[in-house]
């Protein structure tokens, strides 16, 4: 059984390889355009709208010859549209001629040397001018022409430059780095680029960065290269190439450095104060019972927002009691008031399954929450669902529940039965319907909410596969469209969500 397509197909310029046309004894109704393989004539045949067409068996369409007709050619009197073709002579002499609508005629020979319209060959080095004026092709003398250059020799001496003679410019050894390129010809114009290659220069530092000055040629294209004189100290440092050794600057600063704004520019002194000031920095122990360092007495005016230490030896920190572990921290510049520092105790005892503290986990009984593991060592708990020991397991699919949490006011563990859920996934990401109308064009709405669907169809009489334009016109609708009109409920369109 063939595959049924319901539109056209589009192949979008693509081949149809090893394509065989369909083989038939008995000619259908016709269909215009449709094309098929008489069995009886072993020929391709096409249906004009009328009648059955056949194509001659040799590569042509039998036709009288008239404009829009490509004709099987016989004779030489055999029409193109308004013009016509003649043979003339036998053999290597034969020629083939074309009589266009203004009664032009033009021969090309098959074999042999090209004539002109007077049917004569040229001789060697002539060539086929056009007369003008519908006079159509002769023979002419090729023209012979050359160029006479004029060069500028030593003292701007004309000297002059042959058809024959090598003009060529060499590297000045008075002035390194000029040099002459390849020419360009264009009509009668000779180019001479002229450049600069400055890796033929001589090297030497500068005496004076300030006034000596660098060869600098700003374009990239030969024609409109040019060489300006740029001073040492002009140039920009943002226009040298990446260091490829470490940067050394022999002592000195770098000064004027913008803010920085990504992970590896450099920082400036002020970006970095500012960073720094106000956030954590440990300045080490704190011995509370001898004020060692000198914290809450006389405290230096040195400490910043932000120094941090560590109780060693338990004591009082002002009129507060401090233990072992308490971490001191500075609220602001100089602090020497007890509300200045914020004190972070270390005096919380690590918790254990009935006593409270740090890391305490207090087990549920039986209840709500059946179904819940619990264990706890050293003060880590750990909380899981014990659905081994907990729910028997069943073959039977009505027997089968899954645990769910109810979101609503009750907020308890429900067991929700396998069918409900496969209910729901069926219908949040599947629809299944058939065309309502007759037509060719048949709007489903599946109200999946996306158009990342898949879409089958199939012939509701013969329960096959059928192919048709498909369109995903919206989040909730897809659009079936067929070359001819078929019946309403004739096809079922089949749409999944992709998820």
């Amino acid at each position: 059984m063939a595959i049924a397509f319901l539109d056209d197909i589009n192949l979008n310029d693509n081949q149809a390889e090893n394509l065989v046309i369909q083989r038939i004894g008995t000619l259908p109704a016709g269909v215009e355009a449709k094309i098929v393989y008489d069995n009886g004539s072993n020929t391709i045949k096409y249906y004009n709208g009328t009648g059955w067409i056949e194509l001659d068996g040799l590569g042509g369409l039998a036709g009288s010859g008239t404009v829009g007709t490509i004709p099987v050619f016989v004779t030489n009197t055999t029409t193109l549209g308004d013009s016509g073709l003649t043979v003339s002579g036998t053999g290597a002499s034969t020629t083939l001629g074309i009589v266009y609508p203004f009664t032009r005629l033009e021969t090309l020979r098959v074999q042999g040397d090209l004539i002109d319209i007077n049917a004569t060959s040229g001789t060697a080095g002539q060539l086929l001018s056009s007369l003008g004026s519908g006079g159509g092709i002769d023979w002419i003398d090729a023209p012979v022409s050359y160029t006479k250059w004029i060069a500028d020799g030593v003292n701007n001496t004309p000297q002059n430059v042959n058809d024959g003679d090598t003009y060529r410019i060499n590297e000045s050894t008075t002035n390194p780095g000029v040099t002459a390129f390849s020419t360009t010809k264009g009509g009668t114009t000779i180019a001479q680029p002229i450049g600069l290659l400055t890796k033929n220069m001589s090297l030497s530092s500068p005496n004076d960065y300030a006034t000596d000055v660098l060869l600098w040629g700003p374009d990239t294209t030969l024609v409109s290269h040019k060489v300006n004189k740029t001073k040492f100290t002009d140039v920009p440092i943002s226009t040298w190439g990446e260091a490829e050794a470490d940067l050394v600057l022999g002592g000195f600063k770098i000064t004027d450095v913008g803010a920085p704004t990504n992970g590896d520019d450099a920082a400036n002194k002020t970006y970095v104060d500012n960073l720094v000031v106000g956030n954590l920095t440990f300045q080490g122990g704190y011995d509370a019972s001898t004020n060692t360092p000198d914290l809450d007495s006389s405290p230096s005016a040195s400490i910043k927002k932000g120094w941090s230490y560590v109780v060693t030896v338990a004591g009082n920190f002002f009129t507060e009691a401090v233990e072992v572990g308490d971490f001191l921290i500075a609220q602001q510049d100089a602090p020497t008031l007890l509300d200045q520092w914020v004190t972070v105790q270390n005096n919380v005892g690590l918790a254990t399954a009935s006593t409270v503290g740090i890391g305490n986990v207090n087990v549920n009984g039986p209840g709500n929450l059946d179904g819940l593991k619990l264990s706890y060592s050293s003060g880590t708990a750990t909380v899981g669902v014990d659905i081994a020991n907990n729910v028997s397991t069943s073959t039977a699919i009505g027997e089968m529940l899954f645990l769910v949490y109810d979101g609503g006011d009750t907020g308890d563990n429900l067991a929700l039965p396998i069918e409900a859920v496969a209910t729901y996934v069926n219908n949040a990401t599947s629809f299944a319907g058939n065309n309502t109308s007759s037509g060719t064009s048949h709007t489903f709405t599946h109200s999946l909410g996306t158009g990342d669907v898949s879409v089958q169809l199939y012939d509701t009489s013969t329960k096959e596969t059928v192919y048709a334009t498909v369109a995903r016109t919206g989040n909730n609708t897809v659009v079936v469209t067929t070359a001819s009109s078929i019946a309403a409920g004739a096809i079922r369109a089949l749409i999944t969500k992709v998820v």
